[in-house]
């Protein structure tokens, strides 16, 4: 008898679809916060607040 299982594990096509089609790929990123900042990050609009400001920033200048 055969004891393969035919389900589970890894496939083309996989996993989670992103929200909106055709959407940019993410990457998910860690910083640590102290809970009053966390707070006010909630607050100010959280991820998608975080993203505006650094697509809105300048690139630094680099020093050679």
């Amino acid at each position: 008898m055969d004891t393969r299982k035919s389900h589970g594990g890894a496939r083309e096509g996989g996993g989670r679809k992103p929200k909106v089609v055709g959407a940019p790929a993410t990457s998910p990123v860690t910083i640590k916060l102290s809970d009053a900042q966390k707070e006010k990050l909630q607050r100010l609009g959280g991820a998608p607040w975080v993203r505006e400001k650094i697509d809105k920033a300048k690139e630094p200048q680099l020093k050679e």
